[in-house]
Order: C-alpha cells, then sequence, then structure tokens
C-alpha cells in the first residue's frame, strides 16, 4: 500500500515539562523544572524557551476521508450492520472527525429499497455513526429518490443527530436559497463543511438540495459564495464535498476538472472531497513555498471509490482488472494538520497523510463487510483455507496501488 508522509514541524513538548519561572533577574535563562517538587534540572536559553513555549501552543487534528455508503440489496439484507465496518474501527476511531458520503435518503417509515431509488432506515447509518463516521455528505443523486417526505426524513434524522456530534451538509431548510454549511468545532479548531452536487437523478426538489449545475456560468458564482462564506465564517479548514457530473466507472480525470478544483481552492477551500464514480481516482498534494520553506496547504481528492456496497456482487476472479471489479475497493484518506494557537492566525499545516487501501469482502456467510486490502488480511484467508479470493484481492491490492497521490508545486 502507497503511503505518503510529509512532516514539517516536530512534536510538541512532552507534557511533563512545563515552565515555572523566568527569573526576573536574567534576560538570558529561566528555570526548566519538571514534575512538581523536582529539583533544577538545566539551564536553556531564552530562544529555546520560546521554542518551548511555540511547541506547547501547537494543536493537532485528524481528519478521514471515506467514499460513498451505499445500501444495495446484499448490504441492508444483512442481520448485524455493525459487521460491516469493525475491521476498519481502529483506523477511524482513531480520529477527530471521519466524512463520508451518504448514497441514500433515511426515511424510517419507508422500506429499504435497492437501485435506482434507494432508501435506508436509522439503523443501517447508526452503524456507520456507531463505528466512528461523523460527518456526512447529504448532496448526491440519489437525495431526492424518496421525493420531498424523503428530502425533510433524511435532514430530520440528522438534525437529530447534532447533539451526539454528527454532522451533515447537503440538503436546505425550506425556503433557504443559500448554501447549507455546517461549522464544526473541536478542541479550538473550527471546521468549515459545505457538500453539493452538480448532478441528480431526476429534478425534482431542487431548492432542497444544493446542487450546482455544471456550467461555466453557475460554477463561477458558486466560487465567488465559497469566498463569502468562508469571509462570513473564519475557519482552520474548509472542506468543500463535491458529488460529481462525470461518467462512473471512468479512471481518467480531465483538465477541466483538475482547473475546477483548483478554482475552488484559489476560493479558499483547503479540501476538495469529491465522489460519484464508484471507483477510487488519483488525488493531489498542493504545495508552494514560503519563508518557512515548501508545504503542503491543499488537497483535491477526485473520488475515494465506494467505501460499501454491493455492487461487485460477483467478483471476476479469473480477470481482476474487470473495470466493474473497481466498485469493490477504495480509499481512506487520513490527514493531520497541525497550527499554532494565535487567535488572529487560522492558519494550518498539512503534517501527514496516510491513505488505507480497502475492499468490500464477501465473507462466508454473505456478509458485506469492509477490509483493509493488505498482505496481512490476503494471508489470514489464505491461512483459512478460503479459495479464489486471496489470489483475487492481491491481483486488485497491485492494480489499486497503481492510485496514488502527486505533489504539486507552484
Amino acid at each position: 500500500m502507497p503511503i505518503i508522509c510529509i512532516f514539517f514541524l516536530v512534536s510538541c513538548a512532552s507534557n511533563s515539562t512545563v515552565i515555572r519561572d523566568i527569573s526576573s533577574d536574567s534576560q538570558d535563562s529561566i528555570n526548566l523544572i519538571e514534575e512538581e517538587g523536582v529539583e533544577l534540572q538545566e539551564e536553556v536559553s531564552t530562544e529555546e524557551v520560546a521554542q518551548q513555549i511555540e511547541k506547547s501552543q501547537v494543536k493537532k487534528l485528524t481528519l478521514t476521508f471515506a467514499g460513498d455508503i451505499m445500501a444495495h440489496t446484499p448490504n441492508f439484507k444483512m442481520k448485524d450492520y455493525s459487521l460491516i465496518y469493525k475491521d476498519i474501527e481502529e483506523i477511524i476511531l482513531n480520529d477527530d472527525f471521519t466524512f463520508a458520503n451518504l448514497e441514500t435518503p433515511v426515511h424510517m417509515d419507508r422500506p429499504y429499497e435497492n437501485y435506482p431509488t434507494f432508501n435506508v432506515q436509522p439503523p443501517y447509518v447508526q452503524a456507520a455513526i456507531d463505528a466512528g463516521f461523523q460527518v456526512f455528505s447529504l448532496a448526491n443523486n440519489h437525495t431526492n429518490d424518496q421525493g420531498l417526505q424523503g428530502i425533510d426524513a433524511t435532514l430530520d434524522y440528522f438534525k437529530s443527530k447534532i447533539s451526539d456530534g454528527v454532522y451533515s451538509a447537503g440538503i436546505k431548510e425550506v425556503g433557504q436559497s443559500t448554501l447549507s454549511y455546517q461549522v464544526i468545532e473541536k478542541d479550538d479548531w473550527r471546521i468549515l463543511f459545505v457538500a453539493i452536487t452538480e448532478i441528480m437523478n431526476t429534478h425534482r426538489y431542487l431548492d432542497r438540495i444544493d446542487y450546482i449545475s455544471p456550467n461555466k456560468a453557475r460554477r463561477e458564482v458558486l466560487c465567488q459564495e465559497l469566498k463569502t462564506l468562508r469571509q462570513e465564517n473564519p475557519c482552520d479548514i474548509f472542506v468543500l464535498s463535491v458529488h460529481t457530473c462525470e461518467d462512473e466507472y471512468v479512471h481518467e480525470i480531465t483538465e477541466l476538472r483538475r482547473n475546477l478544483y483548483r478554482s475552488f481552492i484559489d476560493s479558499g477551500v483547503d479540501i476538495v472531497w469529491a465522489n460519484h464514480p464508484h471507483l477510487a481516482k488519483e488525488w493531489e498534494i498542493f504545495q508552494k513555498d514560503s519563508e518557512e520553506g515548501t508545504f503542503p496547504y491543499a488537497i483535491a481528492m477526485y473520488a475515494l471509490g465506494n467505501t460499501i456496497s454491493g455492487q461487485r456482487t460477483n467478483p471476476q476472479f479469473s480477470k481482476p482488472e474487470t473495470n466493474r471489479d473497481y466498485t469493490g475497493d477504495g480509499y481512506l484518506i487520513q490527514v493531520d494538520f497541525e497550527k499554532i494557537m494565535d487567535p488572529d492566525d487560522f492558519s494550518f499545516k498539512i503534517t501527514d497523510i496516510r491513505p488505507y487501501l480497502i475492499t468490500t469482502y464477501i465473507d462466508p456467510d454473505k456478509n458485506y463487510v469492509i477490509k483493509q486490502l493488505d498482505d496481512e488480511f490476503i494471508q489470514s484467508l489464505r491461512d483459512e483455507g478460503i479459495e479464489k479470493w486471496p489470489d483475487y484481492l492481491n491481483s486488485r491490492k497491485i492494480l489499486m496501488e497503481k492510485i496514488s497521490g502527486k505533489v504539486v508545486i507552484e
């Protein structure tokens, strides 16, 4: 699995070290004392002390970005939805927020429905929340699958979850003309989250959805809206979810789309997080020079594939390169941020980017579950005597590792 690690800041000073006293007799040194009651250990320069103070003010944040959470018949027929996420909980429970695109309405009074008009009931979504997903994009081409009642039910469901620390964007209140958004706060961090879709299966109730017609004029207006949102909502990180108007199951990224995402970044967005093709595409890390050196300041993720779905019901074991088989694999992208606490400065640095390759595995009980696609999992299948899957997934792993991030230096 490809790993991109970019480090630009040293770690924070140890919590066991505190600054106890600055001598009034000397401008050149202070007493650096460990735990209370411990004798003086050493003298350090004023410059070193300033560095210690700065390090103590460093705040860290970790965000994880997933792809599409879908619900085909094999998914919602499972008896225990918590099984879906068990193998990735160690990743998404050890961050601050995990983002996913929920590609279905949530209507508790209607039955589960498969493609082309999806619906799930709350237990399906609650399993994802319990596993560690806290931020959901609700803007996609299936948002209005259940009509106006489905839109209202989905919005009401997620409004009821805000008190549990679960957030969403992409559906508007009645009469709302501007984009919906969420400001998410945690430990001195402020995240602005907006979710839009450029594509709808039916053009009903678009006034309730953050739909952006995919034409030049509307996109130019959107860029201005994004600038205004950031100005009116000072934040550390601006995340924009984009459900794209592009062909599904296509790996290529057009120059038009690259330029579009760059325009979003120029409009104040820090993370462009896109989905819809149902397969993973590369991601770009934008870097720029400063007095402190070269560092990444923005990321564009062109698609992370399906996080869970029932699209790969019949894996082509003898032809793992089949395009449809890409719908069973995806990425989780985990990003670490750091900032120096300053009430007048919302700047941050991206210090680490970790991609985790995942796959949807159909276990012997016909459960569709997410697994980390690595050598350890493949070997475990061999040890269990599972046929076909080990060789197939090994081939899939090799193919998926060709999809990776690249650095764009300005």
